[in-house]
């Protein structure tokens, strides 16, 4: 079973943006939100758009983001990855996952 190796999650400039101001609206932290997002994320079937190009906002650790419950959302990304027939690894999904999760949550009428 394939294995999650990236200790570090960069976002985009947008994305990191978006966290930020929800934050300020909500009090609610970043790695929260990305929770949130991420599972709203693998709600869409369509693999997230490639961000490798788009300007980086900051880095949140894999441990911060996910804490004890890290198990738990590598689950749901593998099956998502199983569903969907992707190709990537774990990691790249990983990564586009929380970035388009970030700016979806951010677009959410519940927060």
């Amino acid at each position: 079973m394939e294995a999650l190796t990236i200790q570090r999650v960069p976002f985009t400039k947008d994305a990191d943006n978006k966290l930020r101001a929800l934050k300020a609206r909500t009090g609610i932290t970043p790695n929260i939100l990305c929770r949130i997002g991420f599972c709203m994320s693998l709600e869409v079937p369509t693999e997230p758009a490639d961000v490798s190009d788009v300007e980086k906002g900051r880095e949140i650790n894999r441990f911060t983001l996910f804490g004890e419950f890290e198990p738990c959302f590598v689950a749901l990304l593998t099956v998502w990855k199983q569903q969907q027939g992707s190709t990537r690894s774990l990691d790249e999904l990983l990564v586009l996952h929380m970035n388009r999760g970030a700016v979806m949550v951010s677009q959410s009428r519940v927060l």
